[in-house]
């Protein structure tokens, strides 16, 4: 079994204090919970100051018995040995070395001397001997998979924290292969080896289940699919983080790039009493507010190692701010039909409806309170050795605040032909382009990357939304050992992720026909806004002209029972087991309706009509660098929350519906069995190769329901059943090349299913913004893959580890969500009439059937593609106090797919992720001090393919980090601690179309984090 991860300058120091605590009449102070056998023999090491020398092979799979009391070396190593084949010896040097009991040889008893010192791997290889000593928690905890045929990462307790992780995501990019970039300055969602967050399967506790949460419209907002949104959990909550990046038969399926295990502690593992305490303050440079973070960790056991519990608290408050600009996206002035109406000399007016303009150009200005709680509890009984029973539970909530105050202009997106005389809310047609700056991007797409226009309408758009996500799980496990070598195991449990909205509000503000409006985009990393003759901070000037009302739940759960046999005690291990489980989602949305399926979100209620805009208003953006030119210093904007608690004391204001948001609104279950058989050739010192192989049945079934706007334009729900079978054969093999370098091969069958959302039945429309029909597709199949894993692992000398790894995916089918240019709602392929179409448009001016504006959206199945990639990572120790470590991944993928206009292509980055992802830390450690200072890169990658709008995708742009940590010891108990992310203050960006026209930049500062952590 693997023990602790690399040795450092404790080591030296234990085993030169060896000499005065070798004598076998000293006495030690015990108190070590059961554990695996190497483990203990650590525990040991670092307490006595003994170097322990045992063959990897002597201490795989063995378990000991707890410490307790005052205890000699000799009666210590006994009592950790005892019922089992194991003894030792202890050198004239002082040194133990474990050996079976046939092979124990009589030797000297030890002398008071300093032992030689032993150059040992980081590593045992098949034959040769390790040391057991002491060693930095904070060393990485790669040797724990050494032995393993599989290719796994591993990140410990000691790491999580040591990270400067605002949140578990955070920490996760220390992984190799692992992309991930914040959003709103933290990390949500991850990406692995060139697959999405859709693609990587994660499992907690051994359980797998989700967590989903919100964000703003521009980086995906409610999270309705697959992907875990890891900032709903503190990374204090967790003791382990395991990383698998090949399949096998044991291993739930669902997975493309990764399946992520994380653990939280075991009260068994612990001293019999232990406590930690953490108290900091987190201060953000925009908001320029600071908040607190705290975290406790309480375990307690007896004194037979027998029982024990444990309880965890984190709670971290957050201030946030973030500003910057945005295109909203691009699309040709024909495509807001009937486009500009008029350009001044010498401006060709066809020419400039040809070309991309920016479809709502504006200042963005997002601040967000944030507060997160963690609460996990752990009850772990065992009867007697060879039991094992342990009740888990964990509880997590993230609640937000966010506050978008939004300065734009809707006109650039608006369609239709403007009357005589004009409406005030007319749209682009009534616009006449002054300046244009037109430019080829790519040699391709005509782009009106700046310019001037008149007769705009300005608005100033006020968002408030609160957002929470309750996180719940329950798991009950249970192994029992038959005999030596045979082992059954169980699993039970439950989990929960509710997400709600149930407050997304918006007032807007509007000022008509405004001269002089401009926008230029054509620096990306500095865009210019101007909003002309607009009186921004005169309250008369502005009149109120909307309100929205867009209230939205997602509920995730989970229901799983798994139970397995292995065995081994013969000449090839092998293990069978069974899944049930049931997953479940289900989506709400409202919105303000006339009865039936169109919204009246231009009509106001009477109160908010009849409301002043000077006494309901705030000045909004003093004193914050938006990194814009020509930005303005403040504007007047509704305050939300004030002016709906005058304007709708009752429910008045609130007259919601689902059928102007009927495709939020579904229902899915999907039930999964599983069974597997595995074989295993285990590692063993007279080999040099083991390894893995099985296979994996599975029967998924389907019942979704949603509701589908008919042909009468009224809402029914609708259901509609699927099924499929799944097998997944899986291999993974493992050679020793000699005492440094190991050599793995993987290969399997794998599948992800489709999110839940894509499978409902049903047509819904909306016209809040694009005018879109959409449907989900119950027949959709899973994406399958053939995969290929090869790598090596190597490791020259002592703290020194290399590896290098290439990887291949032949996929057969993918689901892709697909959506055509706009066109007329007779152009619809789910044979609806106008007057659907009609009735959803309501009374708005910018919406009819006969309009080219309508474009139509379902989810299929595409593909075939490919995907390959090479990673590569080390570690090495420079010296006794400094050490660097670094991983690079380099993906490419191909996966043909439909585009807008109906054709299939072969599309490059297709799978949500970059094709780089890398990391580089240096870190200094010495007793009592340790700092680090990491690096962290993520490419260039697609995010939306086809995008609705005029470019052929939405994607995001790179993105560095800078992040650094210290931790300064000023008792035995008491530690400072210093953390700062985004030091070098990197700016979020995002592109529109392969030819990477700038659409959005943002600046979100840096967070710095001081605070003290007490140990008992």
């Amino acid at each position: 079994m693997r023990i602790a991860p690399a040795i450092g300058a404790l080591a030296v120091a234990c085993m030169a204090a060896a000499p005065a605590l070798a004598a076998p009449e000293r006495r030690f102070a015990f108190d070590q919970p059961a554990q695996p056998l190497a483990t203990a023999l650590l525990a040991v090491s670092a307490r006595t100051g003994t170097a322990i020398v045992a063959p990897a092979a002597l201490t795989v799979g063995r378990r000991a018995p707890g410490l307790s009391g005052s205890l000699s070396l000799d009666q210590a190593l006994r009592t950790l040995l005892a019922g089992s084949d194991l003894d030792f010896a202890i050198s004239t040097g002082g040194v133990v070395s474990l050996k079976r009991r046939s092979e124990v040889m009589v030797t000297a008893p030890p002398v008071r001397r300093a032992p030689s010192p032993v150059v040992e791997d980081d590593e045992p290889t098949a034959v040769a001997a390790i040391s057991v000593l002491a060693r930095p928690l904070a060393e990485p905890a790669q040797d724990e998979a050494r032995d393993a045929p599989a290719q796994v990462d591993v990140l410990l307790e000691e790491q999580l924290r040591g990270a400067g992780a605002l949140g578990l995501g955070d920490a996760l990019r220390q992984i190799p292969g692992v992309a991930a970039g914040p959003e709103a300055g933290e990390v949500r969602q991850i990406a692995v080896r060139g697959v999405g967050g859709r693609f990587t399967r994660t499992r907690v506790n051994g359980m797998e289940t989700l967590a989903t949460f919100g964000a703003s419209n521009a980086v995906g907002g409610t999270n309705r699919g697959r992907a875990f949104d890891y900032n709903i959990f503190a990374a204090d909550l967790f003791k382990q983080v395991r990383l698998q990046k090949s399949a096998s038969a044991d291993l739930d399926e669902g997975s493309l790039g990764a399946t992520i295990d994380m653990r939280t502690r075991s009260p068994l593992e612990l001293p019999r009493r232990h406590a930690v305490f953490v108290v900091e303050a987190g201060y953000q440079t925009l908001s320029d507010r600071a908040r607190p973070r705290v975290s406790a960790v309480l375990s307690r056991r007896d004194a037979a190692g027998r029982l024990g519990v444990l309880v965890s608290a984190a709670y971290s408050g957050r201030a946030t701010l973030e500003a910057g600009a945005s295109a909203g996206q691009w699309e040709t002035g024909n495509a807001v039909a009937p486009g500009f109406g008029a350009v001044a000399a010498p401006l060709d007016l066809a020419t400039v409806n040809a070309a991309l303009h920016a479809r709502i150009p504006r200042l963005e200005l997002v601040e967000v309170d944030q507060e997160r709680l963690g609460l996990t509890g752990s009850l772990e009984w065992r009867p007697d050795d060879a039991t094992r029973i342990a009740l888990d539970v964990i509880y997590a909530e993230l609640r937000s605040d966010r506050r978008e105050n939004l300065l734009e202009s809707f006109t650039f997106r608006t369609p239709g032909a403007c009357t005589s005389p004009p409406d005030p809310r007319c749209g682009q047609n009534a616009v006449t382009v002054t300046q244009a700056n037109i430019v080829p991007f790519g040699g391709r797409k005509p782009v009106l990357i700046a310019g001037r226009f008149d007769n705009v309408d300005v608005r100033s758009e006020a968002r408030r939304d609160v957002l929470s996500t309750v996180f719940r799980q329950t798991t009950l496990a249970a192994t029992r050992r038959f005999r030596e070598g045979v082992e059954g195991r169980m699993l039970a449990g439950f989990s929960r992720s509710d997400f709600s909205n149930p407050a997304q509000q918006t007032l807007y503000l509007e000022q008509f026909d405004v001269d002089g409006f401009a926008y230029d985009f054509s620096d990306g990393d500095r865009p210019a806004l101007s909003f002309g003759d607009a009186a921004l901070t005169t309250p008369g000037a502005w009149t109120a002209s909307e309100f929205r009302s867009d209230p939205n739940w997602v509920d995730n759960s989970y229901r799983s029972l798994a139970m397995d046999l292995e065995d081994r005690s013969g000449p090839i291990d092998w293990r069978v087991g069974v899944l049930a489980k049931t997953y479940r989602t289900v989506g709400a949305a409202r919105m303000r309706s006339d009865g039936g399926i169109g919204n009246i979100n231009s009509v106001l209620p009477a109160g908010l009509a009849a409301l002043s805009v000077a006494n309901y208003s705030l000045m909004v953006g003093q004193g914050v660098d938006f990194g814009v030119t020509g930005a303005p210093r403040q504007w007047l904007a509704f305050d939300v929350a004030r002016t709906l608690e005058a304007a709708c004391p009752g429910a008045g204001c609130y007259e919601s519906g689902p059928g102007p948001v009927a495709a939020l609104n579904y229902a899915v279950t999907e039930r999964a069995d599983a069974a597997y058989l595995q074989l295993a050739l285990p590692r063993d010192p007279s080999r040099r190769f083991w390894g893995e192989a099985g296979v994996r049945l599975v029967r998924t079934g389907i019942e979704a329901g949603g509701l589908d706007v008919g042909a009468d334009a009224v809402p029914r729900w609708k259901t509609a059943p699927n099924a499929y079978w799944s097998t997944l054969p899986s291999m993974n093999l493992a050679w020793s090349l000699g005492a440094d370098a190991v050599v793995r091969f993987g290969a399997a069958r794998v599948m992800v299913r489709p999110d839940l959302i894509s499978l409902r039945p049903g047509v819904g429309l909306s016209t809040t913004g694009a005018k879109t029909a959409s449907s989900g597709n119950p027949n959709l199949r899973p994406t399958r893959a053939d995969a290929f894993d090869l790598s090596v692992d190597w490791r020259p000398r002592q703290g020194l580890q290399l590896t290098a790894a290439v990887y291949h995916k032949e996929i057969a089918t993918t689901v892709q969500s697909t959506v055509t240019r706009p066109a007329r709602f007779s152009d619809n392929p789910f044979g609806l009439p106008g007057s659907v179409a009609a009735a959803a448009c309501g009374a708005a001016l910018d919406c009819s059937p006969d309009l080219p504006i309508w474009q139509f959206s379902r989810p299929i199945n595409s593909g075939p593609g490919r995907l390959t990639g090479a990673e590569a990572s080390f570690r090495a120790s420079l010296d006794d106090h400094w050490i660097v470590q670094g991983a690079a991944a380099y993906t490419r993928t191909v996966v043909r797919l439909l585009d807008q206009a109906g054709a299939w292509v072969d599309m490059q980055d297709a799978l949500g992720a970059p094709r780089l992802a890398a990391n580089m830390a240096l870190a200094y450690r010495r007793p009592g001090v340790e700092a680090r200072l990491a690096v962290s890169h993520r490419g260039r990658y697609l995010a939306t393919i086809p995008a609705p709008n005029g470019g052929d995708v939405d994607g995001v742009d790179p993105l560095t980090t800078l992040d650094a940590s210290a931790r300064l010891e000023l008792s035995p108990r008491l530690t400072l601690t210093a953390e700062a992310s985004n030091l070098a203050g990197a700016a979020q960006r995002q592109f529109s179309d392969r030819t990477l026209i700038p659409t959005y930049r943002h600046d979100t500062g840096r967070e710095v984090r001081v605070g003290l952590r007490w140990a008992m």
